[in-house]
């Protein structure tokens, strides 16, 4: 017999997978109508027709004239991309791309259900977590914006944790694996579990933490695939040899000042919406900053900001921590999360906020895009 919290979260799960493919639908049709069109949908789209009808290697023309990259893998290394020509062959239509990352969403969703339900042993918290995560102002931001494989990595980063958590070390190896193949930095998610489970474990007596051989190694395949990556791959597909995006990085004291203020007003809204839980123990919050310093540290607004996929690796991380944090901290009112995450999803979501949140939060909402399609203005 299917037991009501199935029953509920099949029904939630299905009426915002249904949301946020209307919300794509309506962006794009409202986009083309104006003759506006998402530059990294047509670097995608463009880079698997070349290698489906042979005129190139994941070639596209716009990094070929910005960065003289002869294949998109003089960018970013994605070697998920080869697992979406198939789908791309069958359906050649950016539809198939911009739905699919929706998909992603979705079985996100059911991925972290079934862990949180094996951790918490207790399905009805599963299912508040699990809405929790569908209504995450940060969950909106990562797909409401054009397409990039980044967020093909959400699900994958649930299966590692949970497979991590029944101890099968194969299938951990393999989703670890899945989870770097989106893009080089996709390492740092398993720097970050890593250190989340060595200091659940071990705290901070250091000497001990290569005891956690598990953990060390997870750690030490997630640094070799980054050094790999920026120093092997990448430089290989593109005329300057080098990777690009170090100049990201470069100091430049003024700006970087606002940006990070941005930045740490986003980690105050992830902490928010997750209820502040995880800031109960160093072991659960710590991982969350690091990943966060990644793009808090950019000179570029897009990744301080909620609305955009760079926190396709944060938004994870923060609600497997979440999960065990429920569960070491027993008195923790699951509720509560329900409550904090719509607040968050009402004030800063840039799909269904109904203030503007900018510059924490950057994007068009679904109700001023009904606008716009309709001719009326913003």
């Amino acid at each position: 017999m299917v037991r009501k919290e199935h029953r509920m979260f099949v029904l939630i799960t299905f009426v915002f997978t249904l949301f946020i493919m209307l919300f794509s639908v309506l962006r794009f049709e409202t986009l083309s109508k104006y003759g506006i069109h998402d530059i990294d949908l047509q670097i995608f789209s463009e880079s698997l027709q070349t290698t489906l009808t042979g005129q190139g290697f994941f070639f596209n023309e716009w990094e070929w004239q910005h960065w003289r990259a002869w294949s998109h893998f003089g960018t970013h290394n994605s070697p998920i991309l080869f697992l979406l020509l198939l789908p791309y062959a069958l359906v050649p239509s950016q539809y198939t791309l911009i739905l699919l990352q929706d998909l992603m969403v979705t079985i996100s969703a059911i991925v972290l259900f079934k862990f949180a339900g094996y951790i918490l042993n207790d399905e009805k918290k599963a299912l508040i977590v699990s809405v929790a995560f569908l209504m995450n102002p940060i969950t909106h931001g990562i797909v409401r914006y054009d397409f990039r494989p980044d967020v093909l990595a959400m699900p994958f980063m649930f299966l590692f944790a949970y497979c991590v958590a029944k101890n099968d070390t194969k299938k951990s190896v393999l989703a670890a694996l899945f989870v770097v193949s989106v893009k080089e930095d996709a390492g740092l998610f398993l720097i970050a579990y890593s250190m989340f489970e060595i200091l659940s474990k071990r705290g901070f007596a250091i000497r001990t933490w290569l005891e956690e051989k598990r953990a060390v190694g997870f750690a030490l395949l997630g640094l070799s695939w980054i050094l790999i990556s920026i120093f092997l791959i990448i430089p290989h597909f593109n005329t300057s040899h080098r990777y690009i995006y170090f100049i990201l990085y470069k100091p430049e004291i003024g700006k970087r000042a606002f940006i990070f203020a941005v930045a740490l007003a986003k980690l105050v809204v992830l902490f928010l919406s997750v209820a502040f839980v995880p800031l109960r123990r160093p072991a659960y919050w710590l991982p969350l900053v690091f990943l966060w310093s990644e793009n808090a540290f950019s000179s570029r607004l897009e990744q301080a900001a909620i609305g955009f996929q760079y926190d396709y690796q944060l938004l994870p991380m923060a609600f497997i921590v979440l999960v065990y944090a429920l569960k070491e901290y027993g008195s923790a009112n699951p509720k509560k999360l329900l409550l904090f995450s719509f607040i968050s999803a009402l004030i800063f979501s840039p799909m269904v906020g109904v203030i503007d949140a900018y510059p924490v939060t950057l994007g068009i909402s679904f109700w001023k895009y009904i606008k716009l399609f309709w001719g009326r203005g913003l």
